[in-house]
């Protein structure tokens, strides 16, 4: 079966502050409700790159691996697949809007 959602928020950052958190490995944890623990290779973000993280859930922890694919830094637009325990993937498409108030449209699907 296969579920398309497309959460969206609307911040008053703007799309290069939004940008700078979405594309720092280390700071995966920090969106992704998970801690970080490493990558490989390390580094800034890169296509081919994997972000292990940790997540809790159930009274323990799991792990978590996030396979970075095509970034676009001029439109602001990054793919991601995570692998999640049991088996479930998911691809995720992020993108980054300026609004004219000057914060950002975060879309995630």
């Amino acid at each position: 079966m296969v579920v398309n959602v497309c959460p969206a928020a609307a911040t008053t950052a703007t799309p290069e502050e939004v940008w700078a958190i979405v594309t720092a490995p280390e700071s995966f944890g920090e969106w992704a409700d998970a801690d970080y623990v490493a990558s490989d290779p390390p580094g800034p973000i890169e296509p081919g790159q994997s972000v292990h993280l940790s997540a809790k859930g159930l009274g323990r922890r799991w792990p978590v691996t996030i396979d970075v694919g095509d970034i676009d830094p001029q439109r602001h637009a990054l793919n991601l697949v995570v692998h999640l325990p049991f088996g479930v993937d998911n691809h995720n498409h992020i993108t980054l809007t300026a609004r004219p108030d000057g914060g950002t449209l975060v879309r995630f699907n």
